[in-house]
């Protein structure tokens, strides 16, 4: 398996990252030229004289004319890659409410990517035309009579490039921009082979609709935009109007640029999905290891890896987990574990603390206590009730409380009930006036959100808490210092606390199988964390079967651990 790996063995993650990305945005820019040049060539099919077409194929791609159309095509593909990259690598911002999103919506990022977007869709068919002959080959014809008139399928074909564009943007890029991380690392050419045709498929059944839809809108717009042009460029009208091959072209062109671009795509995930081989030991302060990479959030991928590394060398590398179970010379620490351990529990502590945040009810407010308030069975006689009573155990619930007479204060007490009346109804004019005019909904904090927040960072806790088990249950035979022994009962106890939060996602409406459905992301990932967690405790309860009594676990991780082991 190491044999393909992208073994590193020092770097910064700008030299990480720069690598991974000059490969995807060169791949996505010479798949273009692939695709151009099967174009022409099945543009130019001549089954009968198979030397001359492909003699044809070749001069018509490598002619002066048709790079004058290529360089500005491809030029919008290498800026769409450029720009596209920052949503696969930075770490994106977090909208708890419909506002936030509405308005991360119109940033500047999205902006200049969509009107590449929109760009790339006519420049794409104007290429095709361009290069593959026909009746739709220009978007002006001269007829007999030396005029020049407009012709409306080219024109048809080309304005619907600007639709399918927007339609992509709108409807797919927006709302997938994650990475697939793959179960089984392959060479790039297996993955490309393997991939080709089910992007193909797709590609086709995503652009139906687009297709259906900007035939609706042209049926209906389409004279207003023809007159408009016309107009502006002096030309006549075509005697010839679209037909069932012109709407046939049109699916097959939106279908390829569906293709194009699910392909910067899947370069995008193919090589910064890569696994690497982090450095274990700190060379410098400028270059990255496995340790220090483990919290690094504000570079998602760089996490990722960083975690899929520790899950990886975990399981199939036995020397590189020896340089955990060392000592330093001289002095004789465990620098590496120590550092892997102290990042490792941090990672989980503060992704426990973040489930617990958000399975609150925070709609539940807890109110202060009242001294008047206050009942215990301990507490004075009422003719002594202005008085401490020292004889009371000492509890801070009711330290230093005096209890003031305002029973015999009728005047107060009517007071204090008219302004909490008043003070609920404000609020419930408040609450009524917020539903009504949409504040709630726009400005409102979304229904799970902070749930789907902790979920979509779920695989740096799956790959996390399974490596840490890994080498704990490696260390019992491998581990000849018993380095890994002393922070046996405090990994357990963390992985045990992160799966208490987690369960408290059961009570979840939204995460139910009824609810959610097994297709549902939120669903499937909490399964595979609460999988995760308990196949991490068990094998380190399996393995340390003999000793788990010897380790000062509480008494509530004990039988949390029993209950587990016994299902």
């Amino acid at each position: 398996m190491n044999s393909n790996l992208n073994v590193t063995h020092s770097f910064t993650y700008k030299d990480l990252l720069l690598k991974k990305l000059y490969y995807s945005v060169i791949c996505s820019v010479f798949s273009q030229l692939v695709l151009l040049q099967i174009y022409v060539l099945l543009s130019n099919v001549d089954i009968f004289h198979p030397l001359q077409w492909i003699l044809t194929s070749l001069k018509t791609f490598t002619s002066f004319n048709t790079w004058l159309f290529v360089i500005p095509f491809l030029s919008i593909i290498f800026a769409q890659s450029i720009i596209c990259a920052k949503d696969y690598v930075f770490k994106s911002n977090y909208c708890s409410t419909r506002f936030q999103k509405f308005i991360s919506a119109f940033s500047m990022h999205n902006l200049v990517l969509l009107i590449l977007h929109v760009l790339a869709g006519p420049m794409l068919i104007w290429l095709f035309l361009s290069l593959g002959g026909g009746n739709y080959q220009s978007l002006i014809k001269v007829t007999e009579n030396k005029t020049y008139v407009l012709n409306e399928g080219s024109f048809f074909l080309i304005l619907s490039g600007f639709w399918t564009g927007f339609y992509y943007f709108l409807k797919v890029y927006i709302s997938e921009k994650h990475l697939a991380f793959p179960i089984i690392q392959q060479r790039k050419w297996l993955q490309l082979k393997a991939q080709m045709g089910p992007l193909l498929k797709e590609s086709f059944l995503l652009s139906v609709w687009p297709t259906m839809y900007y035939i609706i809108i042209y049926a209906i717009w389409g004279s207003t935009f023809r007159t408009s042009l016309k107009n502006t460029l002096g030309l006549l009208s075509d005697e010839n109007s679209c037909g069932i091959l012109v709407n046939l072209y049109l699916w097959c062109f939106s279908a390829i640029y569906y293709f194009n671009m699910n392909l910067m795509k899947f370069f995008f995930n193919v090589f910064l999905t890569e696994l690497v081989e982090f450095p274990l030991y700190k060379i410098s302060p400028n270059f990255l290891n496995l340790q220090e990479s483990i919290l690094l959030s504000d570079l998602p991928i760089i996490q990722n890896l960083a975690c899929l590394d520790l899950y990886t060398l975990s399981q199939w590398s036995p020397q590189r987990r020896q340089v955990f179970f060392t000592l330093s010379q001289p002095g004789g620490h465990p620098h590496n574990w120590n550092l892997l351990i102290e990042n490792v529990l941090k990672l989980l502590k503060e992704y426990t603390d973040l489930l617990g945040k958000s399975t609150e009810n925070k709609d539940v407010v807890k109110q202060p206590l009242i001294p008047g308030q206050l009942k215990s069975p301990l507490q004075s006689p009422d003719k002594f009730q202005n008085l401490r009573n020292m004889s009371l155990l000492s509890d801070p619930a009711f330290v230093d409380i005096v209890d003031v007479t305002h029973s015999n204060l009728p005047g107060i007490q009517l007071t204090e009930t008219l302004f909490t009346k008043l003070k609920q109804k404000i609020n419930n004019i408040i609450n009524v006036t917020k539903v009504l005019l949409g504040i709630d909904f726009m400005f409102g904090e979304l229904p799970q959100a902070n749930i789907q927040k902790c979920l979509a960072n779920g695989l740096i806790i799956i790959w996390t808490t399974q490596g840490i088990s890994d080498l704990v249950c490696a260390a019992l035979t491998e581990d000849k210092y018993g380095i890994v022994q002393k922070d046996i009962p405090g990994i357990v106890t963390t992985i045990v606390q992160l799966k208490q939060n987690l369960d408290k996602l059961n009570k979840v409406s939204a995460l139910t199988k009824k609810v959610a459905g097994y297709d549902d992301f939120n669903y499937k990932m909490k399964g595979a964390i609460t999988t995760a967690l308990i196949r991490s405790l068990f094998n380190i309860c399996r393995t340390y079967r003999n000793y788990m009594s010897d380790f000062p676990l509480s008494k509530d991780v004990s039988a949390y651990l029993y209950t587990i082991c016994k299902s």
